[in-house]
């Protein structure tokens, strides 16, 4: 294996539009105080800061365009525009950051912060994501007493109302991790691995098998 030191380095090596690139990334889950639908001061949160969720990509997409991607998921869903009617429905807005010159579509900065981000989209048909959630370090089963518990506190996610107005049945989901959330990358036989995590008790040697289950 080739193994790269930065996300910066190793992103000048992924090939665009090919398949075959994971990623993991570490992140707190975003959690509500109270459970959903409840403000029962006696039900407050005890997992607030305890619990973390390690998203596993494959064929994880990046160095796309965001606008491209919706006008492509279109077209194969059989949804016709004219560029410019794609343009009047779908219109391109100003975010709060902007692609990294020499990482365009890969690396995204914060204008003010400066703070860095790798993008990522969910829903485009090869790409798969598989879920890890931690409590305390630990791995919590999917459909335990534990998980269930913390899932409470997690509001459903919320899909683009733009693209739904489109008539997309598959929505794709703009993930923006900040880079030092960004665990582990790979490509072929190049690999990143972030030294201030250690992912791989959780993912295994050999991450496509996380797929196999």
């Amino acid at each position: 294996m080739n193994n790269y030191n930065s996300i910066e380095e190793f992103a000048q090596t992924i090939k665009r539009g090919t398949f075959g690139l994971y990623v993991a990334t570490i992140t707190d889950l975003d959690m509500r105080v109270y459970p959903i639908g409840s403000k029962d001061r006696n039900m407050r949160n005890p997992y607030l800061g305890r619990v973390k969720t390690i998203s596993v990509y494959q064929n994880a997409a990046t160095g796309v365009n965001y606008y491209t991607i919706v006008k492509n998921e279109c077209k194969r869903e059989g949804i016709a525009f004219t560029n410019d009617e794609f343009s009047a429905r779908f219109p391109k807005e100003k975010t709060y950051a902007e692609s990294q010159s020499g990482f365009e579509g890969i690396i995204y900065v914060n204008e003010k912060s400066g703070q860095k981000y790798l993008r990522l989209y969910k829903g485009r048909k090869p790409t798969k994501v598989v879920y890890i959630t931690l409590c305390d370090g630990e791995v919590v089963e999917k459909g335990s007493a534990l998980y269930n518990d913390i899932m409470r506190y997690v509001a459903p996610k919320s899909e683009s109302k733009k693209q739904v107005e489109l008539g997309i049945a598959n929505v794709v989901d703009v993930r923006q991790p900040k880079l030092e959330n960004v665990a582990y990358m790979m490509q072929g036989s190049k690999v990143y691995i972030n030294p201030r995590h250690n992912v791989s008790r959780f993912i295994g040697d050999n991450i496509a098998d996380l797929f196999r289950k």
